[in-house]
């Protein structure tokens, strides 16, 4: 890779992690306003009819933008740029179709979904109305295929950039204008802003690639051979695991409110703790590893290229400072959750409740951010199969565990589930990871010391904001995140520093 290549891989890195730091933020923005227009049973009632339509958008758009991505490459590597407008056309009807089907069958059945799956007939307009937008996300995912094999991925980044802004204006405009009073209203407002911002997102998405075909292919065309074999023999796998994983976490989230219902709760109620958790402590503990992800990303091809290489060291080196990284910043979040769990309650939400559930959660968020960065190291290292199989035994031991014992025990019990298949899952990834990579781990040096420094710098700078004059809770949050961050990566970098002349003194 020459120095101007490697120079442009890095400042794309770079953006995209900024973009999905955006977008993280503003989607947590946006949950908190929805939070306060529409209130936790709202909350969980949105988040179902997501879960269902979760599963519509996987069987329309899964898979598609590897295949595109892949025969895209192949193409330009075996200098038949001719054939770019031809194959991207077939991928364009392939997906088009595709998407138009499950959109009919999605508009069909909507109130037989509704009314068994959400248990509320009146949310079936909320169903159709996403579905209208289910082709424009899957032409957008396969246009995202061809930008990253043509080195363009910063035109999906504006693309996810205007169609986060023009949902939540267009959302903010609909309550102004129409004060929806009932919750279902409420979500249908929600819906039909998303599904305008899905349709725009395209339109953009669509002239952007009109300029890049001018760009990379030229006035000769020739007809794309094999592009339904591609396609069929990329994506099908792909699509089958992910709807089978898709399945089981739409079933999980569609039996919480449920079986919380034969618990002995009132369906408000039920939907209100399932939109506590899922709608919104679950993002909050989710938004830091919106860092983590990029960068995850990345290690994939630079992993991929040592293992072709046969380079072990590197391989066991980039995997061991990636995992331990990794584990160091869940360890500082989870402290930070721990000790500051109500306080981002309030700042996102203006709820003590959702913040009582990131408290409780504090103690798994170091397993699931090190998921993160473990699945993209074993996808590196063609072990993409053996994650697919952990993850799908996950999701199947969730759905298995909500049924046996949310009836019978309650909220408590689900919380208990996710600690069960969080370490379950990471513990069986770590593995296998530790396994084909020589990585090393010692449980002091990488779990007990940082973890240790993390309570005194999260606690300590708890204490110091409290001195201060921080009424605004965004403020009392950012100043406890970033000076307490601060504290604990000077911290940890003398940790990992006398780790490192510790191996060091031993090799010597």
């Amino acid at each position: 890779m020459t120095h101007t290549a490697k120079r442009k891989f890095f400042i794309q890195g770079a953006v995209l992690t900024l973009v999905s730091l955006f977008l993280r933020v503003t989607n947590m923005g946006y949950r908190s306003y929805l939070s306060q227009k529409i209130g936790p049973a709202g909350m969980g009632l949105y988040q179902l009819i997501l879960s269902v339509f979760l599963l519509a958008v996987t069987l329309s758009t899964s898979g598609i933008s590897l295949a595109v991505t892949r025969m895209v490459s192949a193409a330009i590597a075996a200098q038949r740029r001719e054939t770019l407008r031809s194959l991207v056309a077939r991928c364009f009807a392939f997906c088009l179709a595709l998407s138009l089907g499950i959109a009919v069958c999605l508009f069909l059945f909507a109130d037989f979904a509704a009314a068994t799956f959400l248990g509320d007939p009146q949310a079936a307009p909320c169903l159709r109305v996403l579905g209208v937008g289910l082709p424009f996300m899957s032409l957008c995912t396969c246009m995202k295929g061809y930008f990253l094999a043509v080195d363009e991925s910063l035109s999906t980044a504006v693309s996810d950039t205007l169609e986060q802004l023009l949902t939540i204006g267009a959302t903010v405009v609909l309550f102004w204008r129409f004060a929806p009073e009932s919750i279902e209203a409420a979500c249908m407002a929600a819906m039909a802003a998303s599904t305008l911002g899905e349709a725009v997102s395209f339109l953009a998405s669509w002239a952007s690639y009109r300029r890049s075909l001018k760009r990379h292919t030229p006035a000769r065309r020739e007809k794309s051979q094999g592009v339904l074999h591609g396609l069929s023999h990329i994506a099908l796998p792909c699509t089958l695991s992910s709807a089978a994983r898709s399945l089981l976490n739409t079933g999980e989230n569609l039996l919480i409110p449920r079986e919380l219902q034969g618990f002995g709760l009132g369906y408000s109620a039920a939907l209100s703790q399932y939109g506590l958790l899922q709608g919104m402590a679950m993002p909050m503990l989710y938004f830091p590893s919106s860092f983590l992800a990029s960068f995850a990303s990345l290690l994939i091809p630079k992993v991929a290229k040592e293992r072709e290489l046969d380079h072990k060291k590197a391989v066991a080196y980039i995997s061991g400072k990636a995992v331990r990284s990794a584990l160091a910043y869940g360890l500082f979040f989870a402290a930070l959750f721990m000790a500051c769990g109500e306080d981002w309650g309030l700042a996102f939400y203006r709820s003590e409740s959702a913040g009582a559930y990131l408290r409780v959660l504090s103690p798994i968020v170091p397993l699931i951010y090190l998921d993160v960065v473990v699945d993209s190291l074993l996808k590196g290292l063609d072990e993409q199969l053996n994650s697919m199989k952990y993850n799908f035994a996950d999701s199947f031991l969730r759905v298995t565990l909500v049924l046996l014992l949310l009836r019978r025990l309650g909220m408590e019990s689900y919380v208990g589930i996710l600690f069960f298949s969080t370490i379950f899952n990471a513990a069986l990834s770590l593995h296998r990871l530790m396994k084909v990579s020589c990585l090393r781990l010692s449980l002091w040096w990488h779990v007990a010391l940082p973890l240790l420094w993390a309570v005194c710098s999260t606690a300590g700078w708890r204490w110091a904001a409290g001195l201060l004059p921080l009424g605004n809770p965004f403020l009392r949050v950012g100043v406890q995140a970033l000076c307490g961050g601060a504290a604990f990566a000077l911290g940890y970098r003398m940790i990992a520093r006398a780790w490192e002349y510790r191996l060091g003194s031993k090799k010597g």
